[in-house]
């Protein structure tokens, strides 16, 4: 009876670490996979408000460019008419 003691005292805490660390890492994990789902819609939210604001400044320097063609173009009208 001593020795069936004895072996569950010896054997009974590392069964109970290993327990506990198991325990522990599904939590970590679970709460790492939450941070990495979090990051990448946060990345993809970024992406999308960055090239909406690329495209708004594409079309500004397009109608700037547009406006200023005409303007050239008024001006060497009027350069060819004198």
């Amino acid at each position: 009876m001593q020795d069936f003691v004895t072996i569950i005292q010896t054997v009974g805490f590392p069964i109970a670490c290993a327990v506990a660390m198991f325990l522990m890492l599904q939590s970590e994990q679970k709460a790492h996979k939450e941070e990495s789902t979090k990051l990448t819609e946060t990345i993809t939210d970024l992406k999308i408000d960055f090239s909406d604001a690329i495209r708004d400044q594409e079309s500004n320097i397009t109608a700037a460019i547009n406006n200023n063609t005409l303007v050239i173009q008024k001006l060497l009208d009027k350069l060819d008419k004198d």
